[in-house]
């Protein structure tokens, strides 16, 4: 039998059906009488606990399905703020259903499917809801996982350097081609001073910045909290985590799915081409996610920099840093793009990224989308560029580097900028608006 032991602070703090009730009343007219009579039906039951748990899952099970089709109508960012609303609310009272079942003892089937139950809900909140309750459901997630893990093993992690190590790979910028490209290596700085980062900002070159991440305990070699596949699978394993599929998000055959850490590992990461020696299957990524939101204990392992808080306001904030994490095998590529009027650090924790970087002043020469959907995205690949198809490639004037464990990529504001990895990599990323003094003119046309 599992003991599923709920810490009286997370009791205390459990929502009320009253509390999941004035979450969403003042959005009841925008759901419909039918919708909130549904939602009610769940409060009601929650407040008694008198069903089962399968049950409950399915007395939720319809009106699940229709938010989450009403998650996917349309533009994400143009989703109404009410149905994510209702989303998370919905996923949270089914996890705290189960997790109180479970608690008392009172589950129907196998205690490890319960927990497999609950922390899908929680992910599937956290993820495609919108935050409430605070921090509960992490919190929560986090608990639960520890909870599966010590009875549900993950993928077996072979005894390779690659899986259990912080790695570089004995690789020089030499064997990248350049072709007809105009690169310039790019320069490598020590750990500047705040001052000396801001005459830099000003400047407006992308630089890789060294020597900046030696205390963050990610990158701590044979450290407890030192970013490998091992410790990922023991630490969020059964989490689960937007994974994209496909060599790059341009291609047609392109797309997303939802799965757990440990399956992401075993399938694209120990075990990327089956057993088959396919290399042509399609590449697994976990990128641009917002995994410390997510999963906060994760955060602790890394550190904003306090680069971020130059060249904006003077009362600039940590919170208006925005983070985003990338865990993905070799050859996952991000296409030559930009990210308009922010600045970038791509900091590297384990592995190694091939970058390629052109500044605003060379637009009319890299070949940005005519779709205004990909209108910051590049046609051309820039590594391996068909000059027939792009002439005027030869005439941009860029940058290329290596990025290596411990080190930061400064990405200009407007700065067009490509990425493969080299090997199996963990980046994280930290976008930060600057005032428009550091921000260049786009090329006039």
């Amino acid at each position: 039998m599992v003991i599923v032991q709920v810490p009286s602070d997370v009791l205390k703090v459990i929502p009320s059906s009253e509390q999941f009730s004035n979450l969403l009343l003042s959005y009841k007219r925008e759901f419909g009488a039918l919708v909130f009579s549904d939602y009610e039906k769940l409060l009601a039951v929650f407040d008694t606990l008198n069903i089962s748990v399968s049950e409950y899952l399915e007395l939720s099970r319809f009106l699940l399905e229709y938010v989450w089709e009403k998650l996917h109508t349309g533009h994400w960012k143009n989703v109404p703020i009410y149905w994510r609303l209702l989303y998370a609310a919905v996923r949270m009272l089914r996890a705290i259903y189960g997790t109180l079942k479970m608690y008392d003892h009172q589950i129907d089937f196998q205690p490890s499917e319960c927990l497999q139950n609950i922390l899908e809900d929680l992910d599937y909140s956290l993820i495609m809801g919108f935050p409430i309750f605070d921090t509960l459901a992490a919190e929560l997630a986090s608990m639960l996982h520890g909870t599966l893990s010590s009875f549900v093993s993950g993928p077996s992690i072979p005894n390779d350097p690659r899986f259990t190590q912080i790695c570089t790979p004995n690789v020089s910028l030499d064997s990248f081609n350049k072709g007809n490209r105009t690169l310039e290596a790019l320069e490598r700085i020590r750990r500047p001073s705040l001052e000396k980062f801001q005459e830099l900002l000003r400047i407006g070159r992308p630089f890789i910045l060294t020597d900046a991440m030696t205390y963050w305990p990610a990158c701590q070699p044979g450290g407890e909290h030192a970013w490998t596949v091992d410790y990922w699978s023991r630490t969020i394993g059964h989490r689960i985590v937007p994974v994209e599929i496909g060599s790059r998000y341009t291609d047609e055959s392109w797309g997303q799915e939802l799965m757990t850490m440990n399956r992401f590992i075993e399938q694209f990461i120990i075990n990327p081409e089956g057993g088959s020696g396919d290399a042509s299957r399609s590449v697994g990524y976990m990128a641009q996610h917002q995994l410390f939101l997510q999963i906060p204990e994760l955060g602790r392992d890394v550190l904003t920099p306090d680069y971020c808080m130059v060249g904006g306001e003077a009362d600039r904030h940590e919170s208006t840093v925005d983070s985003n994490v990338w865990f993905g095998p070799p050859n996952t590529v991000s296409p030559l793009h930009h990210d308009s009027d922010r600045s970038n650090f791509l900091t590297q924790i384990n592995g190694t990224k091939y970058v390629v970087l052109y500044t605003a002043s060379e637009t009319p020469f890299v070949y940005p989308h005519p779709e205004s959907m990909l209108c910051n995205t590049s046609e051309a690949d820039v590594e391996h560029p068909d000059f027939k198809k792009f002439p005027n490639l030869t005439l941009a004037h860029g940058f290329h580097g290596l990025l290596c464990p411990g080190e930061m990529l400064f990405i200009p504001p407007r700065c067009w900028h490509y990425i493969r990895s080299v090997s199996i990599s963990f980046s994280v990323n930290f976008w930060w608006k600057v005032d428009e003094s550091f921000i260049p003119p786009w090329p006039s046309d």
